[in-house]
């Protein structure tokens, strides 16, 4: 690596979610597992995914991104999430630091409010990511441009969907502020605040779709290098 390189390069932490409720092969660890360790057509942005998936439960998460921040001191990280509820794509803007209490996690134990209070203290309500994510999601969207999904997947979005393909759709990402307080929110909201205990927030949260079988995880793959390289982009430029 020359010099130049070394002093241009990015490192972009990216999580996902192992097994949870019914689901047995997450597409968000589907997806992070898959990724090169740089970016295709950019080898100045290093991505660093840790070998396990993070577990969806609250105190596992506690232990599990301070300890992968502190290791690898990422530029940015990405957690990557499912919402089986959606048909797209989405970044989201937010975490809350309450109401982690009200769903049991895969461990059938929630984060309760003693322990909010204990280990969140005086952290705001609410911790926003310091990237600029409207023009990142502008730009995400015009890289994904012709892309596309197996119609069945996006239209039904649940690993219960069953039938014929009937043709394919263009994939949809969009800006979001709807990260939810179950482990999604969680880990971003963990994340936010060690992030900013180093500098600044470079934390973005991923929910994706269900996606599942080569195909279409290969499809979240791409378009989660092309997000990864506009959030790099805005990075920089909020630097330069």
């Amino acid at each position: 690596m020359s010099l130049n390189t070394a002093e241009n390069e990015v490192k972009v932490l990216v999580t996902g979610f192992g097994p949870f409720q019914n689901i047995t092969n997450n597409p968000s660890w589907e997806i992070a597992s898959r990724l090169s360790s740089t970016l295709p057509k950019d080898s100045t942005i290093k991505l660093i995914v840790h070998p396990t998936p993070a577990i969806s439960a609250y105190h596992a998460i506690l232990d599990y991104m301070p300890k992968l921040i502190q290791e690898h001191d990422p530029d940015i990280i990405l957690s990557i999430g499912l919402d089986q509820g959606r048909d797209y794509f989405a970044v989201e803007q937010s975490a809350q630091k309450e109401g982690y209490h009200e769903i049991p996690d895969r461990h059938r134990k929630v984060f309760t409010r003693a322990e909010n209070k204990k280990l969140f203290c005086k952290a705001p309500d609410t911790l926003r990511s310091s990237l600029d994510l409207k023009s990142a999601v502008v730009r995400w969207r015009s890289e994904v441009g012709g892309m596309r999904l197996p119609l069945k997947a996006c239209e039904e979005g649940n690993r219960a969907a069953k039938g014929k393909m009937k043709g394919w759709k263009e994939v949809d990402v969009r800006l979001s502020d709807e990260v939810g307080n179950f482990t999604c929110g969680f880990i971003y909201y963990v994340g936010l605040l060690e992030k900013e205990k180093r500098g600044k927030g470079d934390v973005v949260f991923l929910h994706v779709p269900w996606l599942e079988g080569d195909e279409e995880i290969g499809v979240g793959v791409k378009v989660t290098e092309k997000l990864i390289g506009a959030l790099v982009e805005s990075w920089r430029g909020q630097r330069s």
